[in-house]
């Protein structure tokens, strides 16, 4: 299975590519700034508000509905419905989301960052097929597994050495796995831009399958190379949510030039969702903050306000263990933010959660 992107680098390519492409850059890296010159309990709510939005919108372009407040609730153990398999799939794709969100950039191109985005086999630094574990490699595994991958790789690399020297074929992937492909593609566009270098990937993704039915870890894979090459330092982006709100409709019938324009577009919409909910945050919060007008020094109010902020759903019980008060003294805190108090979820009388979502 091949994926040529060759054309990319003629000429009339990046004509047709470069309007997109510097939207797309300055979209992203204007959002990437915003989120790290805002106060910490903005950018963790816009954040946390994007791991869900993201994984609702991968469900919603397989053909799936996933309620926000349900995916919410869920996470919560208070479910007011009841829980369907589109629903524990969304869990699955918030569950990938944050795990390399919280991983260091570039993680999702080592060994385990390998395994959770295309499934078990040969990672980047694993040994061939073939090839046998060096006991020096295989003792400095246990007590720095990343020492290893790079031993692994260094072992690999003076015996392909030694085999060129010696005249011997360099070994190639089969043609016919598409893992080994878009590997190829990824290697391919390291000398290109950031952003193209990851929709190239994003597109090779959508080309060639290389994890069936997991079909949601290809805008994740580019969403990490995005973060890995430093073009988006402070946020892991919501790829997904740009694919399912962009104009444009990727189609592996379109040339190949007009599915990149495409998924450029969908970064820099992405980008903007993201600011705009982070405006959507800033606003609520200055709302609620004027109902802690003329408050004593020592009330809590204003904590309870940044608790919404910078988490999606808050029950009595949650914010009692976050301000160390009674749960007495929460129900007269949500009482005193009146209408300016954010919606509340279960739409029942008791075991009730509120939330910015």
């Amino acid at each position: 299975m091949v994926y040529d992107f060759d054309t990319i680098r003629l000429p009339a390519a990046w004509r047709g590519l470069t309007d997109p492409l510097e939207a797309a850059s300055d979209a992203l890296v204007r959002l990437d700034e915003r989120l790290a010159r805002a106060e910490p309990v903005l950018a963790d709510g816009a954040r946390a508000r994007a791991h869900l939005f993201d994984a609702q919108a991968a469900l919603h372009l397989d053909g799936e509905l996933v309620a926000l407040e349900d995916l919410v609730l869920h996470e919560a153990a208070m479910d007011v419905r009841r829980p369907t398999l589109a629903l524990g799939r969304a869990v699955a794709v918030l569950a990938d989301r944050r795990r390399l969100a919280a991983a260091p950039p570039g993680w999702a191109f080592s060994g385990p960052g390998w395994a959770l985005l295309a499934g078990p086999g040969p990672g980047p630094g694993a040994p061939e097929a073939g090839e046998e574990g060096n006991p020096v490699e295989v003792a400095a595994e246990e007590p720095d597994p990343d020492f290893a991958v790079i031993d692994r790789l260094l072992a690999r690399t003076r015996r392909t050495l030694a085999d060129y020297e010696a005249g011997a074929p360099a070994p190639r992937p089969a043609a016919d796995d598409p893992v080994a492909a878009w590997r190829r593609v990824i290697d391919g566009t390291r000398d290109l831009p950031a952003v193209l270098a990851a929709v190239i990937a994003l597109d090779a993704w959508l080309v060639l399958d290389p994890a069936p039915r997991r079909g949601h870890r290809g805008p994740l894979a580019a969403a990490a190379l995005l973060r890995a090459r430093a073009k988006a330092n402070a946020h892991l982006p919501a790829l997904a949510l740009g694919l399912r709100d962009s104009r444009a409709r990727w189609s592996r019938a379109l040339p190949l030039t007009d599915r990149l324009a495409g998924l450029l577009d969908a970064i820099e919409a992405s980008a903007r969702l993201m600011g705009r909910d982070l405006d959507r945050l800033a606003l609520a919060r200055e709302v609620m903050l004027r109902a802690c007008t003329g408050r004593r020094r020592t009330s809590r109010l204003p904590q309870l306000v940044d608790l919404f902020v910078g988490t999606p759903l808050v029950t009595v019980a949650s914010a009692a263990r976050a301000l160390s008060v009674s749960p007495q003294a929460v129900e007269t805190m949500l009482a005193e933010l009146g209408s300016a108090r954010p919606r509340e979820l279960t739409e029942r009388r008791r075991y009730r959660a509120w939330g910015i979502v």
